[in-house]
């Protein structure tokens, strides 16, 4: 767990398990390494924006939208990038595969709703040998995030 992590979650007095593993960077990675439940796992992804960065939270097999994360952020779509490792790294001590959303640094949090229907979050922790076990309302609480719809609709089976 990166000591940032580590020190927000202490300083709010949140109730957390940590699972140590492998290194692991995608779902399909910890599909197999972790012993939770896929279901339950929810990804970080970060975007650069003036002045920060944005952590959206998706549940882990859902695919972003990110005309509509672009908008909740006020900008144009071809303004959206992901962040780049090393400023990820660099700036909120967080690795590629551990990426947690919470306001660390300063990131904005942007929640799917569709994470709403989960009971337990299971997310990075700020290192990919580390999960991070958190009760839904625990999350909420000290995510500071802003709902809305992130995630594209899964696609129609025929």
């Amino acid at each position: 767990m990166s000591p940032s992590v580590k020190r927000f979650l202490e300083e709010r007095g949140a109730r957390y398990q940590v699972e140590t593993h492998a290194p692991l960077i995608s779902f399909e990675d910890a599909k197999t390494i972790l012993s939770l439940d896929p279901a339950k796992m929810v990804k970080g992804l970060t975007f650069a924006r003036p002045g920060g960065f944005a952590i959206v939270a998706l549940r882990a097999a859902d695919r972003a939208d990110y005309k509509k994360i672009a908008d909740a952020l006020g900008l144009r779509r071809a303004d959206l990038w992901l962040a780049d490792a090393q400023s990820v790294r660099r700036d909120l001590d967080m690795e590629q595969g551990g990426i947690v959303p919470l306001p660390i640094g300063s990131a904005r949090v942007l929640i799917d709703r569709a994470v709403l229907g989960l009971d337990q979050i299971v997310c990075g922790t700020g290192r990919n040998t580390a999960t991070l076990i958190i009760d839904r309302d625990v999350w909420l609480d000290i995510a500071d995030g802003e709902l809305g719809d992130f995630a594209k609709p899964a696609p129609v089976a025929m």
